[in-house]
């Protein structure tokens, strides 16, 4: 709720000094692109979730990796992890291979094995799922704190206009305009309970400035003075910080704090007031005597006496539903100010009597009469006091009539002292330097600026106190400029009437001035910062003269919800430590396989660490897909990268065996073109493949295999299918009866699946046998000139063989 339909807000970088130069680094946006932001920080946070799940992948897989037979579930948890993009993907993976393997004849305890790690991929997945929604809580507290740009800034000021029309006829509406809507802003925001966030109490930084009220005070004045010593009123704000409470963006240094204390009690009439006729009117009137107004008149306030305005209501002929005037409250506001005798002949509108009178304070007395209002109720409130019998006054439809209330007396008054002091926040408590004395408002005894001993501190403090001092409306400035409109107890009256009012009343009236008055404060700068509401009010403006005072222009905050402000800190530690994680997503696979091949090449690799990075290697679907069409004899495959083997082109692949549904098999694509698939059916004999046991090529002899092994016009894959076979019948007899598991290295570039048996062959190789021999060298002559995995393992038997031992071929440990 402001006079700004809109704010020059600064876009970009700034530093929100309430959080220090590095945590205080802020980046503002507008809403739309601030939007834009959070999503790519959940999206940011999300990938790296997954690359973090990736590493976590990596380190578990090395770490779990045995080169020793293993069972099936740590096979599929290998799997899993090498081939799992999200945590909970693998996650639910694991999950179905517990379920998988819960059948008793074949439970291995798979739940105890993969607890540990199930726990982790989802502790993994929420984490960042929850990082993710939450990314947009580096907003939490600046979300909508905004930096002003102050490219106009200034205060408004019409004491020094000479256009006089100028001021009558644009600055004084615009003045009663702004106090209207500090009052409306204090009833909706510090008169009742609102909440931190309420838009409604937008753009100051504090929707509402903390106060201290005390309702059961001493008197202010002499004790004579006040109608009770124990129930009068102070409002007490304690220190208002520059920074934190007003808006006023700065470092520790240039801060400064701001006290203003209320203290009101009702005043005794009697005594101080009596009847006044004039000789050439017939009009009396009641005359209070507080203090002379001038030298002319000796009293204070002059008010008409209660019979005249009553006596409609004492003739036979008033008839209660007969039209009268609206009736209303009169409100009537005088001040005195302490300072200097200057200060106080030239500003003050009265001298108060020694009773009231206060030396380091402003005096304010509020006279307040309620002509012509009848009260539903009898009114106890000091200053709203109504017992006098009213007339009755009925229902038409239910002729009926009750009887109401009127004001005790023609004006009831309201005394309020008014003292405030600044103080350097710097300075240590105790220190007589920190503050300057509780003083009144434009007390010039004191020079505040020595609180700062810097120039431009000095400098700065000045033009804010300067702001400040233009800006501000004092409670008797709120009820002057508004008038009976300040009043909160007018919202019940209606139709001449006024509702029940609590005994309390004038302390509610006091704290929603206060509260309007406070809110002329926080005004006060933010208009400075954001200019003058219109062009037309240029003229009013009150420029800043200095880069010193510019500053200060350029360093206001506000709150809206039309922009939003980040944590730059927040958004580096996200981006940067999620650059960190992607970044190793990607290069500590190269970084291991490169420290691995470097000691390797200087002697101190083992075999371990070899069967490690192939496995992982191995894992991966494509590899995993290449070993099994490769072991089925399909495909002539090069190898791109370990994750990208290719074929030759136009190279057909192994199919799907349809006709056991719940074991499906592989399937030649020689075998497929002869198979009816419509006509499969569950149970039907299966086509013989390399893992039931049986030859490619078992109905031929082996005279016919050699022939069609060094036979050019045969197709390379069926040769190289056709040397696994033989090789493998010859060595190892009906594969049937074995398991194929375990992975042995071949080369540094490919792995193929060998039996868990290595055919005695030990750690340190053992002789050959002499068929074994004769077998691999029947071999000879079946390279087409590109020496594969297979060959290079013949060869490496057949050296072995002529040494007398096992060669290259060994069981890794």
């Amino acid at each position: 709720m402001s006079l700004a339909e809109t704010y020059h807000v600064h876009l970009g970088f700034w530093t929100n000094w309430s959080y220090g130069k590095i945590e205080g680094a802020t980046l503002t946006l507008t809403r739309r692109n601030g939007g834009l932001l959070v999503a790519f920080l959940a999206i940011f946070i999300g990938a790296t979730g997954k690359s973090f799940w990736r590493i976590a992948c990596f380190v578990l897989h090395r770490l779990l990796s045995n080169p020793t037979p293993q069972d099936g579930i740590y096979h599929q948890l290998q799997a899993i992890l090498r081939n799992s993009a999200a945590a909970q993907d693998a996650a639910w993976s694991l999950g179905h291979v517990v379920w998988g393997w819960r059948v008793p004849a074949r439970f291995r305890k798979p739940f105890p094995r993969l607890f540990a790690i199930i726990t982790f991929a989802i502790v993994v997945s929420v984490s960042f799922g929850v990082a993710g929604i939450f990314s947009s809580q580096i907003t939490t507290d600046t979300a909508n704190e905004v930096l002003l740009k102050g490219d106009n800034c200034g205060p408004l000021e019409g004491n020094d206009v000479e256009d006089w029309d100028g001021y009558v006829n644009l600055f004084s509406p615009l003045q009663w305009k702004r106090v209207t809507t500090y009052a409306n802003y204090a009833l909706q925001c510090y008169y009742g309970n609102v909440t931190a966030g309420q838009e409604d109490c937008f753009p100051y930084l504090r929707p509402k400035l903390k106060t201290t009220v005390t309702t059961n005070a001493s008197c202010p004045f002499d004790s004579e003075m006040c109608k009770s010593q124990t129930e009068n009123l102070i409002v007490d704000t304690g220190f208002l910080d520059s920074h934190s409470d007003l808006g006023l963006n700065s470092v520790p240094e240039d801060r400064f704090q701001m006290r203003l204390v209320h203290h009101c009690a009702p005043i005794v009439t009697e005594g101080f007031s009596a009847p006044f006729k004039a000789n050439d009117t017939d009009v009396e009137t009641m005359r209070y005597y507080y203090g002379p107004l001038n030298s002319r008149a000796n009293y204070t306030q002059e008010m008409p006496m209660l019979g005249s305005e009553f006596d409609i209501f004492n003739k036979s002929t008033y008839r209660p539903w007969r039209s009268r005037p609206r009736a209303d409250y009169g409100i009537n506001v005088l001040k005195t100010y302490s300072g200097t005798p200057y200060i106080t002949d030239t500003f003050s509108m009265f001298t108060p009597i020694p009773q009231l009178n206060h030396t380091d304070a402003d005096v304010m007395l509020f006279f307040l009469s309620s002509p012509g209002i009848t009260f539903m109720e009898p009114v106890d409130d000091p200053w709203f006091s109504a017992h006098r019998q009213g007339p009755r006054e009925g229902n038409v439809m239910h002729n009926r009539t009750r009887p109401t209330y009127l004001q005790d007396e023609p004006a009831r008054v309201l005394g309020c002292t008014f003292r405030m002091q600044y103080c350097n926040p710097n300075i240590p408590e105790g220190d007589e330097g920190r503050c300057t004395p509780l003083a009144g408002y434009v007390d010039d005894r004191f020079d505040i600026t020595s609180l700062y001993k810097d120039s431009q501190q000095k400098a700065k403090f000045r033009w804010a106190i300067d702001v400040f001092q233009l800006g501000f409306f004092s409670i008797s400035g709120i009820v002057d400029s508004m008038g009976v409109s300040a009043l909160v107890a007018r919202q019940g009256l209606a139709a001449n009437s006024q509702g029940p009012l609590p005994n309390n009343q004038w302390q509610r009236e006091v704290q929603h001035w206060v509260g309007a008055s406070l809110a002329s404060i926080q005004g006060s700068f933010v208009e400075m910062a954001n200019g003058p509401p219109g062009p037309q009010y240029e003229r009013f403006r009150k420029a800043p003269e200095n880069s010193t005072q510019e500053t200060v222009c350029q360093n206001m905050k506000i709150i809206t919800t039309k922009y939003s402000s980040f944590s730059v800190l927040g958004m580096g530690l996200i981006l940067g430590f999620g650059t960190i994680i992607m970044f190793l997503d990607v290069a500590l696979e190269p970084i291991v396989d490169a420290i691995h091949a470097r000691r390797h090449r200087r002697g101190k690799g083992n075999a371990k660490a070899t069967y490690v990075r192939l496995e992982w290697n191995a894992n991966t679907t494509l590899q995993l897909q290449r070993l099994a069409h490769e072991h089925r004899g399909v495909g002539t495959w090069k190898m791109h990268g370990w994750a990208h083997p290719v074929t030759e082109p136009g190279e057909k692949l192994a199919m799907v065996d349809m006709r056991d549904e719940e074991h499906t098999l592989l399937v030649r694509p020689d075998e497929w073109e002869g198979l009816d698939v419509g006509k499969g059916e569950k149970g039907s004999p299966r086509i013989s493949t390399m893992a039931s046991g049986s030859s490619l090529w078992s109905d031929d002899s082996e005279d016919v295999r050699k022939a069609k092994a060094t036979d050019p016009k045969v197709p390379r894959h069926m040769r190289r299918a056709m040397t696994f076979d033989s090789l493998d019948s010859s060595v190892s007899g009906s594969l049937a009866e074995r398991k194929r598991r375990g992975v042995r290295r071949v080369d540094t570039g490919r792995t193929t699946l060998v039996d868990e048996e290595n055919l005695g062959w030990g750690d340190k190789g053992g002789p050959i046998s002499p068929d074994m021999l004769k077998k691999v060298k029947s071999f000879e002559g079946l390279s087409d000139g590109v020496r594969t995995p297979v060959e290079e393992e013949v060869d490496e038997i057949r050296e072995g063989g002529k040494e007398g031992q096992g060669g290259g071929l060994r069981r890794v440990p």
